[in-house]
C-alpha cells in the first residue's frame, strides 16, 4: 500500500505554514457514487466494503447489493436507490469537510483540468461559488496538470508561496507536479484516508 503520509510529509518545509489547501474536481470533489455514498457511514466502512467485493464476484445481485446498503446503513431502501442512481456524483462529505474545517482557517482553491463551461454549469448546480477562494482551469490557462507552472499559477492567484500549499488530487502524476513546483501533495483515495493524512500534515506544520 502507498504510504500517503510519507508521500505528503516527505518535502515538509519545516519554517512554512501552510495557508492554502487546493484540492482536484473529478475524482475528489466529484466521485463515483460508491465512495459519496459509503463517505458518509464512516463506521459502517467495513461491512459496506465487504458487500461491494461480494458484489463485485458475482455473489450478490444488485437487488440484494441495494438491500444490503440499506440494512447496514439505516437508511430507506428508497433513498439508497436515488443515492446510487448517478454514476457520479458530489463528494458531499469533502466539502462538508471544507466548508467546516478548513476554509475557517485556510485558503481553499480548486485546480481541475477540465473546460470552463462545464465547471460553470457544476458550481451553479451545486452551489459552490463561495466555497473557494480561487479557481484555475486547464482550459483557461492553456496548460495541464501535471506541469508545474499551473500549480505556481494557483498558488500566485491564492497569494501565498507554492510551499504553503497541499494539494490534494487522485492522480500520482499530479501529485508529482505540485511536489516539484513546491507544494505537499495528498494522492486522495477515500475521503477518511484523505482528511487523516492531511490532519497529520496540517498537525506537522508550525502555527
Amino acid at each position: 500500500m502507498v504510504d500517503l503520509v510519507t508521500q505528503g510529509a516527505e518535502i515538509i518545509k519545516k519554517n512554512m505554514q501552510v495557508k492554502a489547501i487546493i484540492f482536484d474536481c473529478f475524482g475528489v470533489l466529484y466521485v463515483d457514487t460508491t465512495k459519496a455514498y459509503f463517505a458518509e457511514f464512516p463506521d459502517k466502512r467495513t461491512d459496506l466494503q465487504a458487500i461491494n467485493v461480494a458484489c463485485d464476484r458475482g455473489l450478490m445481485s444488485r437487488e440484494d447489493y441495494y438491500e444490503a446498503v440499506s440494512t447496514i446503513t439505516g437508511q430507506p431502501r428508497a433513498a439508497v436507490d436515488i443515492a446510487f442512481k448517478r454514476e457520479h456524483t458530489l463528494n458531499q462529505a469533502a466539502l462538508t469537510y471544507i466548508a467546516h474545517s478548513l476554509k475557517p482557517s485556510y485558503k481553499i482553491g480548486l485546480l481541475s483540468n477540465i473546460g470552463r463551461d462545464w465547471i460553470q454549469d457544476f458550481f451553479d448546480e451545486y452551489q459552490l461559488h463561495e466555497l473557494f477562494d480561487v479557481t484555475v482551469f486547464s482550459s483557461s490557462e492553456g496548460i495541464l496538470k501535471p506541469d508545474v507552472e499551473i500549480f505556481r499559477r494557483t498558488a500566485e492567484r491564492l497569494k501565498v508561496l507554492p510551499e504553503e500549499c497541499i494539494m490534494i488530487d487522485d492522480t500520482l502524476a499530479n501529485c508529482d507536479g505540485a511536489r516539484l513546483a513546491g507544494m505537499q501533495a495528498v494522492l486522495y483515495q477515500d475521503f477518511e484516508t484523505m482528511k487523516q493524512v492531511l490532519q497529520r500534515l496540517l498537525q506537522q506544520n508550525v502555527h
